[in-house]
């Protein structure tokens, strides 16, 4: 893999704010700071709208030359007015249910208003002003409610979120208090800051700049539908963010196949929620392949491979290897950080030869200043002996692992439909059909043929699902053609089951491109 790392290694000073909050910084330092597990693919993409959208704004533009370590500071925009309406509004369909005139409703719905939390300054006014009709605005607000984006962590109504129609419809993640918002950490983690470098720093990014910039464009329809429910301080960008996300690496090849992919769906010119739908996948997936790809390097291994199950009616051998596979794509992460925090202190002189000149007082002080130094790592009090206190600082990182990036792997896997348990209690990869159409109008341009497309899902993603790509993912002792040859036979007959591919006359089975402009070419 042509990965920069370790000799391009960009290190971020001690002195930053970004280690603040970061007890440990390890897993900071090889992923980046920070892949946040809880953000499902929608989630992942809003919290990046946001970020190109307040970028946009800046006097660089989308996608401007940064600073290898950090992002630059962005101002989000919080639009309670939009919100509230939205989702603190229980009485607005009970009202527009009532048989009265316009003045009379609005009045009522005004006054159910009264009191709301955050509400805007100018209070509610502006809608009666651009809605010549009570029931329009109610209906307007029915509609797009449907627009929902429902997750895990937004069952609050100020962390709520809808489609993203344009910068009309984005806001950041909230939590109140005081009856003033402020910024919340739920849904928002920083990986969709850290999805914004991965693009920013891909080959073809001056490709991607202009489609993005489209999809943001004030003009758009539904963007200026959702401007009429917006109050006018919605639109002033009111909360600051530093900006100071960190992206260890300058290039990456998993940057640039995700600007290759994203390019891939919005050169198909499909319209923006289908687009959408396609994209947060993807990047979530691309997400969960570079903290692969990346522990493999500094783990010493080569590119990860992906065995992937059909699912059979019995459990057969692929099942097997699939699940061993995800095991040990799952254990990579500890693995790197363990290679990487062992060479970090060895090139710092890590005081462990206790025939060393130093005494034991001086070891132990000449340990605790690496590791406070290296990984920002304290602790109150003696620690007894040098060994007791690698050992506490060990246990911190694989703890924090254990409730952070180390879950990356397993929840974006299922998130996007890669990972699954279905028929068995091991996880292990089994892509969804949502997730294999994705990959087919991604990387088939029009039509190609079947084998030529496992191949490139193997190439491109690390996918396995036939005997050759599984001749070379493994070793003799785990491959079995017949097994695997089963396997490309379900994936083949799975794929002409839902119009995506095709026997024609010469007898090869073709891959096909629904949304190309002619699938018959």
């Amino acid at each position: 893999m042509n990965l920069q790392a370790p000799e391009n290694f960009t290190k971020v000073p001690h002195s930053w704010d970004v280690f603040s909050d970061v007890k440990v910084w390890l897993e900071e330092a090889v992923f980046g700071h920070r892949l946040w597990p809880r953000q499902n693919p929608w989630l992942l993409l809003l919290e990046f709208l946001n970020v190109a959208e307040a970028q946009q704004r800046e006097p660089g533009g989308l996608f401007a030359a940064q600073e290898p370590a950090r992002l630059q500071p962005y101002a989000l925009s919080y639009r309670m007015g939009l919100r509230n309406i939205l989702f603190n509004n229980d009485e607005l369909a009970e009202v527009a249910a009532l048989p009265y005139e316009d003045e009379t409703l609005w009045a009522l719905w005004f006054k159910s208003m009264e009191g709301a939390e955050a509400a805007p300054a100018e209070g509610f006014d502006y809608l009666k002003r651009r809605f010549s009709r009570f029931h329009d605005f109610a209906d307007l607000v029915a509609l797009v409610r449907q627009t929902t984006l429902e997750g895990e962590n937004n069952r609050r109504w100020s962390s709520r979120f809808i489609f993203p129609f344009g910068a009309q419809a984005l806001f950041s993640d909230a939590i109140i208090t005081g009856g003033d918002p402020r910024r919340d950490y739920i849904n928002f983690g920083r990986t969709g800051e850290i999805l914004y470098l991965m693009l920013s720093r891909a080959k073809r990014v001056d490709e991607l700049r202009p489609k993005l910039a489209a999809l943001l464009a004030p003009d758009q329809p539904k963007n200026r539908l959702i401007g009429l429910l917006n109050a006018e301080s919605d639109g002033r960008p009111s909360l600051q963010m530093k900006g100071n996300s960190f992206l260890p690496y300058r290039a990456h090849p998993a940057f640039d196949r995700l600007a290759e992919d994203w390019l891939a769906i919005l050169n198909l010119g499909l319209p923006a929620q289908d687009a959408f739908g396609h994209l947060a996948p993807l990047a979530s997936l691309h997400v969960m392949l570079y903290q692969l790809e990346t522990a493999a390097v500094w783990a010493g291994k080569v590119r990860p491979s992906l065995v992937c199950e059909i699912i059979a009616p019995r459990r057969e051998l692929v099942r097997q290897r699939s699940v061993a596979s995800f095991n040990e794509n799952d254990a990579l992460a500890r693995q790197a950080l363990i290679l990487y925090a062992e060479t970090v202190l060895s090139e710092a002189d890590w005081p462990a030869d206790e025939t060393s000149n130093l005494s034991e007082d001086e070891r132990l002080e000449r340990a605790s200043e690496l590791l406070k130094q290296e990984f920002s790592y304290s602790v109150d009090g003696r620690h007894g002996t040098v060994e007791a206190l690698r050992l506490q600082f060990e246990q911190a990182a694989e703890s924090k692992l254990d409730e952070n990036a180390g879950q990356i792997h397993l929840r974006y896997g299922r998130y996007v439909g890669l990972v699954s348990r279905r028929g068995t209690n091991r996880n292990r990869y089994a892509p969804t059909d949502e997730l294999l159409k994705t990959l087919v109008i991604t990387r088939v341009r029009k039509r190609a043929e079947f084998s030529k497309f496992l191949a490139d899902v193997y190439i491109h993603y690390g996918l396995v699902f036939g005997p050759e790509e599984a001749r070379s993912a493994l070793t003799t002792f785990d491959f079995n053609e017949g097994a695997f040859g089963k396997n490309r036979e379900r994936l083949e007959a799975r794929l002409g089951s839902m119009g995506l591919l095709k026997r024609l006359s010469d007898g090869c089975a073709y891959v096909l491109n629904p949304f190309a402009k002619d699938s018959s070419q």
